[in-house]
């Protein structure tokens, strides 16, 4: 692993947690995250839609990050009918040689619901949409998103770190 490979890949991962934020900041200014009248919120179907929506970029924002990594470090995106669950699963790996592990197995769990569900969202209509499937995805935003950066923090500095150390062997 080269440290400017890494360094690219963090810009990256600065670039895409940006997205997050400005999808995290539209729910919070219509009330719709740390609310408690959210849940309420999500019984009209406007509102339902749109937050399926905004969920449903927040795994994809996740997702590019996680493709920057397998292709810039791994030297491999997953192909083939399950490469989403499969470039998932490749995350919470420890690459020996290569790279830590990017996700903690709890994050990695928490971010399958989200991919499962962004899944439902690209093959239903939102009508169709469950709010109370919808809040509690909503809910657990907070925690996923301080869980993620946690992760991809600790991924970046241990990175950073092999890097130098094969610099320096």
């Amino acid at each position: 692993m080269r440290l400017h490979e890494i360094l690219l890949v963090e810009a990256r991962i600065a670039d895409e947690l940006e997205n997050i934020s400005r999808l995290k900041n539209s729910l919070e200014q219509r009330g719709l995250l740390h609310e408690k009248g959210a849940r309420k919120k999500l019984t009209d179907e406007f509102v339902l839609r749109a937050v399926g929506s905004v969920l449903h970029d927040y795994y994809s924002a996740a997702e590019n990050i996680f493709k920057e990594i397998a292709k810039v470090v791994d030297g491999r995106l997953p192909t083939g009918t399950e490469w989403h669950k499969d470039l998932l699963r490749q995350m919470k790996l420890t690459i020996n040689g290569i790279r830590p592990a990017v996700l903690r197995k709890s994050t990695f769990e928490k971010l399958d619901e989200y991919r499962r569900f962004r899944h439902l969202v690209r093959n239903i209509y939102g009508f169709n949409l469950l709010p109370d499937r919808v809040a509690e995805l909503l809910e657990a935003l907070p925690d996923l998103d301080r869980a993620l950066r946690e992760d991809l923090q600790t991924f970046l500095a241990t990175a950073k770190r092999m890097a130098v150390e094969d610099l320096e062997a």
